[in-house]
């Protein structure tokens, strides 16, 4: 230890130090002088006294500077002692120019060191070499040795030259003399110099490198080296021992460059050891934790990821967390975690997570870019927060404090701690920072200060009762209100204020957690706002409309409901309004309405709805599905609109047709039965002037038209048997071809302008009633004369339908029919609108009754139409028997 100058010693120090520096002297030849603190001279040496002619003169207790009237007064050799005894760190062969009584002035090496005599002051020993005058050569190689010198003084690494196969130290730069401690090693084998190093390998590697002339390189290699007597320091070196050749190439010695690591190594042990803690904490915390590389692969899954969804780590690596998510938002949310590693930017979206038990619960990840010290992107980090009942914020601080310390930073959820009553902003990680549209002065100012737009809020309020009371406060989509980017605007946050106590159970601070929920009460308030609008447009609306959640329960019925049935929304929504339907139609409504819940279709369907005077009206129920973005039921909207008086009048109109029907049969049958009997006696007839009169096309003309007003009467007939059920079939095995063959030779008696074909390479047997089904084959033949003005070809097909059905197909090139009316033509009364609609004249019942024979007969009725380019109706039937 350096001691400060002594101005003053007691005599008896005096003479301690003097009979130290004289045991120094005595047995020393070489020049040298003993100095005490203030450069005085406590003993010097012969050859010293020789060497500067001073034989005889007394020169304890004088100046050093003050020899020979000053011959060692030279100001680079005192800064050189003041140098010494101030940092204890010794001089070694340091070059001072000295004036020499008749010789003038030579150069001497000189060393200086500082050594602690018995008495524990500070001496100065100070050795004199004189220097050689160097020739030309000596010169250059001492201008060399002095410009080595000075790179190995100056070069970070430590830097040695071993000689011969004992490896003696022959040169050593100052930094390798630090790394051992400034020993004395010039001279010394490795051995002598550093015995410690001789069981752990570099001896051995150094014969190795001496012997085969290969160079070895260290890394990071450690090594113990003594400091003390008992102690020793590990050290981490980075080295490289390289031989090195005379002028004959033979290998003389090794030069060896060796770079101390051992911070680096600690450091990076350091960061290793942190990060394990790190991830220790993180698992530790009562959260989901995830991180990525910079490939967007899921590289880290804390354990709380494993023990929630009951994954393993191998299902679990790369993306494939991603089959924990419900398959409804898993593609959306790979898409954000995707985006937001490909745009370095946060992001925060809701989804179903299923657990180990099966169940999917809702969960919100935030996440955001994680960034080395030098701005390097390194993928994202990211939190998983369960907030099905919104009740895990607590477990968010479960932590101590120490642990919250060190995840805090690197949380995505917005953290800040407040201390003392004035609630010093004590901790704010970015997040928090950010919600506050602040920056990271704030940090260290109370709170009151740094967001001064707090007062008149309840917030402060808050805060200093959880400090008084100890009381957790849990906020619920709470509205605030905070000055960011100069303008006041008003957001929306779950939050958390948790007091904190130290050891002692006092409190000394809160711990703020808050998730922005801005956008979330945002969509409810416009959905509320939207619910208002859709009530009052539906109370407006004249029909009565009912709103069913996805499953089809009730939740809504507007007011004509609630007037209709005479019942408040509660009873209604008890009863449920399927309770009001007639019995007749409710069995086959609910079946429709499971289907439509099951397939997600929509539904129309005429039904009696009981109202609040017990009498059954008629309506037309129309059930549509509302859907999200991705296709899933968000809810059902339903409209009952009346058509009571719509189904009275089909009921006259029917009444009336039915009477008309039955009165005109009669009348009609005895006309047909004349004009066959006068067709008949015609044929008889030979008469020549008979045969001149047109009666017999006249008479033809009168028979088609009577056939078709005696079809016309028949359908009217049917189609009221079907409304009171009482259509019967007579089924009876047959061959289907022969009747499509009869049928089409029957109409082309009456129809000479079209060219009917037929195409089948199979005969089909059916068990059907086979009047009703050549009323069907009639129907729709007649339909293809009928719309096909312009076109006189219709083809008719009889093909197998997989092994036990058979299609019957009439195809025509006529008008054609628009997609909208495939359903309605199968209608009563229905006729599709077309420019000259008295060209096409009927009362819409033939393809009513030909679609109930058909489902009557278990079959199917298709149709392909396009408008101009003609239709194709098909009826399909099971077959018993097919053959070629």
């Amino acid at each position: 230890m350096v001691k400060p100058h002594a101005n003053e010693l007691s005599e008896k120090e005096k003479n301690i130090l003097t009979k130290y520096a004289l045991q120094l002297t005595q047995t020393i030849r070489e020049p040298l002088l003993v100095l005490d603190e203030n450069f005085c001279v406590l003993s010097a040496t012969t050859g010293f006294k020789n060497r500067f002619k001073l034989i005889g003169q007394a020169m304890d207790g004088d100046s050093v500077f003050h020899l020979n009237k000053g011959q060692l007064d030279i100001p680079d050799f005192r800064n050189s002692l003041e140098e010494v005894l101030k940092t204890g760190e010794a001089i070694n062969e340091k070059t001072f120019s000295i004036g020499l009584k008749k010789k003038g002035r030579k150069r001497f090496s000189v060393n200086i060191s500082l050594l602690e005599s018995p008495n524990a002051q500070n001496i100065l020993l100070v050795s004199f070499r004189k220097l050689k005058e160097m020739s030309k050569t000596d010169k250059q190689e001492a201008v060399f040795n002095r410009i080595f010198k000075n790179i190995l003084s100056k070069t970070p690494a430590a830097i040695c030259v071993l000689r011969g196969p004992n490896h003696v130290f022959e040169v050593a730069n100052e930094n390798y003399m630090k790394l051992l401690g400034h020993r004395d090693i010039i001279g010394k084998t490795v051995q002598e110099a550093i015995p410690e190093v001789s069981n752990q390998g570099f001896i051995e590697l150094l014969d190795e490198v001496y012997k085969t002339g290969e160079p070895y390189i260290g890394k990071e290699t450690q090594v113990q080296l003594k400091v003390d007597e008992n102690k020793f320091k590990n050290s981490f070196l980075n080295f490289v021992y390289q031989p090195t050749r005379n002028h004959k190439g033979k290998i003389d010695g090794i030069f060896a460059h060796v770079i101390d690591v051992t911070e680096q190594v600690e450091a990076r042990k350091a960061v290793e050891d942190s990060e394990k803690r790190l991830r220790e904490v993180i698992d530790a915390v009562p959260a989901i934790v995830w991180i990525s590389d910079t490939k967007g692969q899921t590289v880290y899954l804390n354990k709380n990821w494993y023990s929630y969804t009951g994954q393993d780590k191998e299902t679990s690596e790369g993306l494939g967390w991603l089959e924990a998510i419900h398959p409804e938002d898993r593609e959306q949310t790979k898409l954000s975690f995707l985006e937001g590693h490909e745009q370095k930017k946060g992001y925060s979206i809701g989804f179903r997570l299923r657990n180990k038990k099966g169940e999917y619960r809702w969960v919100l990840d935030k996440a955001g870019p994680k960034f080395d010290s030098s701005g390097n992107y390194e993928g994202m980090i990211g939190t998983l927060i369960d907030v099905h009942e919104e009740k895990n914020k607590e477990d968010l601080v479960r932590e101590k404090d120490h642990r919250l310390q060190g995840i805090v930073k690197e949380a995505t959820v917005a953290t800040a701690i407040y201390t003392g009553k004035e609630m010093r902003i004590d901790l704010a990680n970015d997040a928090m920072i950010k919600l506050w549209g602040k920056d990271k002065s704030v940090i260290g100012t109370p709170l009151h200060k740094a967001l001064p737009e707090l007062d008149g809020q309840p917030f402060l309020g808050l805060l200093r009762n959880v400090l008084d009371t100890g009381e957790t406060y849990w906020g619920k989509e709470d509205k605030v209100d905070l000055m960011i980017d100069g303008k006041m605007q008003t957001g929306y946050y779950n939050f958390t204020y948790k007091p904190l106590r130290d050891k002692n159970g006092k409190i000394y601070g809160i711990l703020n957690m808050a998730i922005d929920v801005t956008e979330s009460v945002t969509s409810k308030i416009l959905l509320k706002e939207s619910e208002f609008q859709f009530r009052q447009m539906a109370d407006l609306m004249p029909g009565m409309v009912s709103k069913s959640n996805k499953e089809g329960v009730d939740i809504y019925f507007n007011k004509n409901w609630l007037d209709f049935t005479g019942n408040d929304t509660t009873k209604l929504k008890e009863k449920g309004w399927f309770q009001y339907i007639h019995p007749d139609e409710k069995e086959g409504f609910l079946r429709a309405w499971q289907d439509c819940l099951s397939t997600g279709c929509n539904m129309e369907m005429q039904l009696r709805l009981k109202n609040k005077e017990g009498k059954y009206i008629w309506h037309l129920s129309r059930c549509e599905a509302v859907k999200e973005d991705d296709g899933s039921i968000k809810m059902w909207i339903s409209v009952n609109t009346e058509i009571n008086k719509i189904k009275e009048e089909e009921k006259r109109k029917e009444e009336f047709l039915k009477m008309v029907s039955h009165e005109l049969k009669t009348p009609v049958t005895s006309i047909k039965g004349y004009v066959q009997l006068l067709l008949t006696l015609i044929k008889k007839q030979e008469a020549a002037e008979a045969s001149k009169l047109p009666l017999k096309p006249s008479l033809e003309r009168i028979n088609h038209q009577v056939t078709r007003l005696t079809r016309l009467i028949s359908e009217i007939l049917d189609l009221s048997r079907i409304r009171e059920n009482q259509l019967e079939l007579k089924k009876e095995e047959f061959n289907l071809n022969e009747l499509v063959k009869e049928t089409i030779q029957d109409i082309n008696y009456t129809n000479t302008q079209h060219e009917i074909s037929l195409d089948s390479d199979s005969q089909f047997r059916v068990m059907a009633d086979r009047d009703r089904i050549g009323q069907v084959i009639i129907n729709f033949v007649i339909n293809a004369i009928k719309y096909s003005p312009g076109s006189q070809n219709i083809i008719l097909k009889i093909t197998g339908e997989g092994k036990d059905k058979v299609r019957v197909s009439v195809k025509d090139f006529g008008i054609g029919i628009g997609e909208e009316n495939y359903k309605k033509i199968f209608r009563r009364f229905y006729r599709v609108e077309v420019k000259r609609e008295e060209t096409y004249s009927g009362f819409g019942i033939g393809l009513y009754l030909a679609n109930e024979i058909i489902e009557r007969h278990n079959g199917e009725i298709q149709l392909k139409s396009k408008l101009g380019e003609g239709s194709e109706f098909s009826f399909i039937l099971n077959t018993t028997c097919v053959t070629s």
